[in-house]
């Protein structure tokens, strides 16, 4: 077996070199793409699907295919950094990721751009194990926690900056620029990490576990896959049955591979320590909960506010902003009060702003946001931090690496699934509703049950019935030859009865939220708590 010796600095000093923090510098701008690509398509994608004539699944696609493949990656790209060397790595990673958001920039249609996002996860699958690997063997233990609070810092800025950098490009450069963006940021990584990153020699030559890591992303690609069709075919039609079923049988062969392979993907015993599971399953339910939020108001500040992508940036400051200071304050408050404490606290803080935000109406301005964002990115963090500890604190050293790609699975998958279940069930809260909600409002009449029953309408009303859907209404309105004031008032009662049925669906996701927030916080009480701290 080979050794790092040749990269990794002495332990015995207290002060890094300088390479160490070039080298960092190089990996905060590869973590720092990812970390800002995430947030801006979030903010994009209102605009994205008016410009490609994408629907609500097909929108939400250009977000869960990215984060699915992400996830299902994660760990296995692990193993495949370090056979090949973590330098090596994280080049590849960085220069690749830079080249699929050129091909999502240039996309034509949602289904290209769809691709391209999947090619855009698989590097950055990469880029996440070897970018980390690369600042543990660069600095020396002491300095490591340093280093580690810079990187995490920078995150933070990405994550908070995103929305607003996102919404700045999409209104004065267009959205293929919150794509493009990354270019010069990977060009920037790939020169400084060739020129002051040192090598590494691969850690082991374990075979890579290629039928785990395929069973277990044509799993959650199943499953996933059925969740966010329902809105279209039904939750008890033979479409989603059969994914969901061939989902569970995937999960079920990824378990028996495991269990009979020398080199597991994922070692299977790490599950039978309560506080690792439980943590697994917290970190889910996090990310859904704080997806849920942002994903939803995006389309509501753009859609029945009509707020421009600058504004809608701002508005969800609050929530980014205070996300990234509540993350190290909830990193104090568990060395002192411990994860049960922690994660509670942040479960009821996350609860309390999906209750306030079922008070959200049409005319509800940025200021009444303000206060449930605020409590939302406290909850976050408080919960998100502690259950990372429950994960990678209760795994054996010898296995901290598949720890830490586990934990980031689980980050992504919770992501994803909050976007495709709670996307399903927004779309079919509107569907079973907005006929009914349209014949009240007209009183009945030829154009309510043509209008309540078109798909093409039906459609845009997830997405917040924006002003670009309000305008082709009025197109395919005057097209047929309707009288300019019957165009007005038709379009001005559908847009009043889509704005609201648009809200009483995005309700029914924030009450399911706050009973993930509580069912957080009762299993929280199963943590082992580890000693306070001094």
């Amino acid at each position: 077996m080979t050794t790092e010796h040749d990269v990794r600095p002495s332990t015995t000093g207290s002060r890094a070199p300088a390479r160490a923090w070039l080298t960092l510098l190089a990996v905060a701008l590869g973590i720092m793409v990812v970390q800002i690509d995430a947030t801006v398509v979030t903010v994009a994608n209102p605009v994205i699907a008016a410009d490609l004539g994408a629907g609500p699944e097909g929108i939400q696609w250009v977000t869960t295919a990215y984060l699915l493949v992400l996830a299902g990656l994660l760990i296995p790209a692990g193993t495949v950094a370090d056979r090949v060397g973590l330098k090596r790595a994280f080049l590849v990673a960085i220069a690749g990721f830079s080249v699929a958001s050129l091909l999502c920039g240039l996309a034509g249609s949602v289904e290209w751009l769809i691709a391209a996002r999947v090619l855009q996860a698989v590097f950055a699958a990469l880029l996440g194990p070897s970018g980390l690997g690369l600042i543990r063997a660069a600095f020396p233990e002491s300095a490591l926690p340093r280093a580690i609070g810079v990187f995490g810092a920078v995150t933070a800025l990405a994550l908070a900056g995103g929305p607003m950098l996102g919404g700045v490009l999409v209104e004065y450069a267009g959205w293929p620029w919150v794509f493009f963006v990354n270019l010069p940021f990977g060009v920037v990584g790939v020169v400084v990490a060739a020129l002051v990153v040192r090598g590494s020699a691969a850690r082991g030559r374990d075979p890579i576990d290629v039928p785990g890591a395929v069973s277990l992303t044509a799993a959650m690609v199943s499953v996933v896959w059925a969740v966010s069709g329902a809105q279209t075919h039904g939750w008890v039609s033979v479409h989603t049955a059969a994914f969901g079923l061939a989902g569970l049988a995937l999960l079920g062969a990824f378990v028996a591979i495991e269990r009979r392979s020398p080199h597991p993907m994922v070692p299977l015993g790490l599950f039978r320590n309560r506080s690792f599971t439980v943590g697994c399953v917290l970190n889910v339910l996090t990310m859904v909960a704080f997806f849920a939020v942002l994903y939803y108001l995006t389309f509501y500040l753009q859609g029945v506010r009509d707020t421009s992508a600058v504004m809608t940036g701002v508005a969800l400051l609050p929530l980014t902003a205070v996300f990234t200071v509540a993350s190290p304050l909830a990193g104090w408050v568990t060395g002192r009060l411990g994860t049960r404490v922690t994660v509670v606290t942040g479960a009821v803080l996350t609860a309390a702003s999906l209750a306030l935000l079922l008070r959200l109406s049409v005319d509800s301005g940025t200021v009444t946001l303000a206060v449930p964002l605020v409590l939302a990115g406290f909850g976050a963090g408080l919960m998100l931090v502690p259950a990372i500890g429950a994960i990678v604190g209760n795994a054996p050293v010898e296995r901290a690496g598949v720890a830490s790609g586990i934990q980031q699975s689980m980050q992504q998958l919770g992501s994803t699934l909050g976007v495709a279940v709670f996307g399903s069930l927004l779309g079919s809260t509107v569907a079973s509703s907005f006929p009914g909600a349209l014949r009240a409002a007209f009183g009945g009449g030829t154009v309510a049950e043509r209008l309540g029953g078109d798909p093409a309408l039906l459609s845009t009303i997830p997405l917040g019935f924006d002003a670009a859907a309000q305008q082709g209404l009025t197109d395919r309105l005057a097209g047929a030859g309707t009288a300019p004031e019957e165009v007005r008032r038709v379009v001005a009662g559908v847009t009043e009865v889509a704005h609201r049925t648009f809200l009483d669906g995005v309700h029914t996701v924030y009450a399911v939220g706050i009973g993930l927030a509580v069912v957080a916080g009762l299993l929280a009480l199963l943590v082992r708590d580890a000693p306070p701290a001094e």
